[in-house]
C-alpha cells in the first residue's frame, strides 16, 4: 500500500477505536438506528465494544507507526 493509505487507514481505526472504547452505548443506539435493528444496549455488549475499541486504537497505532516509520 502506498504511505497515504496506510496513514490513512491507520487515522481511521484510530478514531473507531477510540469511538468504541469512549462512548460504546452511543456507538451501539447508531449502528442499531442505521441499521434499523432494535437497539441492544446490555453491558455484556457494551464491554465488547470496548474491548474491540482497544484492538482498534492498537491496530491503528500500529499501522500509523508502520507507514511514517
Amino acid at each position: 500500500m502506498s504511505l497515504p493509505v496506510e496513514l490513512a487507514v491507520g487515522v481511521v481505526l484510530l478514531a473507531w477505536g477510540f469511538a468504541d472504547y469512549l462512548f460504546p452505548q452511543t456507538v451501539l443506539r447508531t449502528q442499531s438506528n442505521l441499521l434499523n435493528v432494535p437497539p441492544e444496549p446490555e453491558e455484556s455488549l457494551a464491554r465488547h465494544k470496548r474491548r474491540v475499541g482497544l484492538v482498534c486504537i492498537l491496530a491503528g497505532l500500529l499501522a500509523v507507526v508502520a507507514a511514517v516509520g
